[in-house]
């Protein structure tokens, strides 16, 4: 049992901790503890929702947009496909240079609408803004100058949206958390990739005239989505007032109670020590036991070859299946959907049979789907269904590899040296995702300039077909990495330690 004094001297060290403790009162009510309030989290889930159905939209129809603007334009044997891969990893690039930064400041930020809201507020306004705005240019220089103020905008505060839920979740419960937020992310990819097909209901896409308001009218509703959602997210979630006004950045990180959501001021004794940012490379190469090297290099070349899907799928659909956007938009609807129901399954049965041995089975499925993709259009009479069913379980095997990728890293790092390891991670991921697109396109452009008999006898699209003999070749690639990661029992995370490791780099996802 605490006494009155012992109380009286917690209260002091608290005091002396956070000084302006109890300055700004809860603006929502406080957690329960050890209980997730799912209605809060879904709402919060708005923030991620905005960001995903821009980008899933913007993935789908961007690449056929720049085609058309690109038109003939050759460098070299570099081509349409080349310049269209470049442009489409800039939000990429972006990301990896602004994410961190606002990360940090958002910590350190007084507002009286709290430290991530105002980062939320004005990204995904001007976001949306830009969005809207990217059809109606006429010149490419217009068009380049709206797609990179877009991309600043989403990058100024996709690392708020995604910190909102563990600020204001009891960390006992934020992997459940985690889990809502990713579903709320395959909706978002399901209402970005619903554009297309909603918009072909209502205009005439046989005609150029219909398609290219078709498309216009998509950027529009997507934008209507992000507003009406972070509407509904700014009146319904409250952050707790950091200050007095509506921006101004600290000198210190700002805490805030996750159970109470009480203010508790600023962290003025945490020093932050400068360290090798990357150092955790050194680390991974120099281990003796490789590994983990090896299984990075998996991560790298299955997610080098799936992300070129990203890009041209809907150029692959349109240019040589002949299918109109909202065919191929519903054809790639099928992925999320696979997420949503089977994200709970590949948890389960990793579990049972072992993460190595479940990434595995996806690969090879994988590879698998992609080989019976590029043979889709010999099938013209039952192409669009059967596209549907196999895009269903590429995306299904492809969550086999995705969800249990990071872990399988973390039961290969040495112990003490998880961060080092998850830092090289993501790394690895988000290189895959900058190179791929540019690297696909090449090879495209490469194709037409040695097989211009090809090209003149099937037609331009015909390239696209070489999209799944890329990713095919990259899946085998990382079977390959796969092969030499140990098989040894590995020595198994407990539950608790995953749930805390999840929880802690949730927010680089």
């Amino acid at each position: 049992m605490v006494s009155i004094s012992e109380n009286n001297i917690i209260s002091s060290l608290e005091q002396t901790k956070f000084p302006n403790k109890g300055k700004y009162k809860p603006r929502m009510k406080p957690n329960t503890p050890g209980k997730l309030n799912y209605g809060r989290t879904i709402l919060i889930g708005l923030a991620f929702l905005t960001s995903q159905t821009a980008w899933a939209y913007y993935n789908f129809i961007m690449p056929l947009i720049l085609r058309e603007f690109i038109g003939d334009f050759q460098f070299g044997f570099l081509g349409a496909d080349s310049f269209v891969g470049m442009i489409m990893i800039l939000d990429n690039i972006v990301a990896i240079l602004m994410l961190p930064y606002f990360g940090v400041i958002s910590d350190h930020t007084r507002s009286k609408i709290g430290k991530r809201m105002p980062y939320i507020l004005i990204g995904c306004t001007s976001g949306a803004i830009f969005f809207s705005l990217i059809p109606y240019m006429r010149t490419f220089a217009g068009l380049f100058i709206t797609i990179m103020f877009f991309n600043f905008s989403m990058a100024f505060y996709r690392n708020c949206a995604i910190s909102l839920m563990p600020d204001l979740t009891d960390p006992a419960v934020r992997s459940t958390g985690h889990s809502i937020i990713n579903l709320m992310g395959a909706l978002a990819l399901s209402l970005g990739m619903s554009a297309p097909i909603i918009m072909d209901k209502i205009f005439d896409t046989s005609t150029p005239e219909g398609i290219r308001l078709a498309r216009s009218m998509g950027f529009n509703y997507v934008s209507l989505i992000m507003l009406i959602a972070l509407l509904v997210l700014f009146f319904t979630i409250r952050e707790t007032p950091t200050g007095d006004k509506f921006l101004q950045i600290g000198n210190y990180p700002i805490a805030i109670d996750p159970i109470t959501l009480e203010y508790l001021g600023e962290i003025k004794e945490k020093k932050e020590e400068k360290v090798n940012k990357m150092g955790f490379l050194k680390t991974v190469f120099t281990e003796k036991d490789k590994s983990a090297l090896f299984m990075l290099l998996a991560i790298f070349s299955s997610f080098f070859g799936f992300n070129s899907i990203e890009t041209y799928y809907s150029s692959f659909a349109t240019l040589w299946l002949g299918w109109s956007d909202a065919q191929a938009g519903l054809t790639l609807m099928m992925a999320p959907v696979s997420l949503v129901v089977i994200a709970v399954p590949v948890g389960k049965l990793a579990d049972k049979i072992g993460r190595r041995e479940t990434i595995t089975i996806g690969l090879i499925g994988l590879s698998i789907c992609v080989e019976i993709l590029h043979y889709i259009g010999d099938y013209e009479a039952a192409g669009l269904w059967l596209s549907m069913v196999v895009v269903f379980f590429t995306g299904a095997f492809y969550a086999m590899i995705g969800i249990n990728s990071v872990v399988m890293i973390w039961e290969l790092a040495p112990e003490g040296k998880i961060g080092a390891y998850t830092g090289a991670y993501y790394l690895f991921a988000q290189a895959a995702a900058i190179i791929s697109p540019v690297a696909a396109g090449i090879e495209f452009d490469l194709y037409v300039h040695l097989n211009p008999d090809k090209i003149a006898y099937y037609g331009l699209g015909y390239q696209y077909r070489m999209l799944f003999v890329f990713v095919l070749v990259w899946q085998l690639v990382a079977l390959a990495f796969l092969s030499r990661v140990k098989r040894e029992k590995i020595p198994q995370l407990d539950r608790t330690k995953i749930k805390n490791l999840q929880e802690k780099f949730a927010e680089i996802d």
